[in-house]
């Protein structure tokens, strides 16, 4: 299934910066350009390579009467992220403590 794509305006700041870069920079030879263009392509691919990646979990053609349950995991709430990571720490000082 294709994912939907977000359209970036043309004329956002990010956009111009990108493509003044890419004109004025690369092919236009304006060092300070070319800079500014370097910065901006690069945290795009940046983000590009390191965001979220998708992950084929199971790959199966289901036959007439068979169902099929998507569930999620349910997203932890700040207290529960507190609580973790407190007895995490914890747990790290009673080791060091051990050795």
């Amino acid at each position: 299934m294709a994912r939907a794509r977000r359209r970036t305006s043309l004329l956002s700041p990010f956009a111009l910066a990108r493509r003044n870069g890419l004109y004025k920079g690369l092919l236009g030879g304006d060092r300070s350009w070319l800079v500014i263009g370097g910065i901006f392509w690069g945290g795009r691919l940046l983000k590009k390579s390191l965001g979220k990646n998708e992950e084929v979990v199971a790959l199966e053609k289901l036959e007439p009467g068979q169902w099929l349950t998507l569930r999620t995991i349910p997203q932890q709430t700040r207290k529960q992220r507190k609580q973790l990571k407190a007895s995490d720490k914890a747990r790290q000082i009673a080791s060091v403590r051990s050795r």
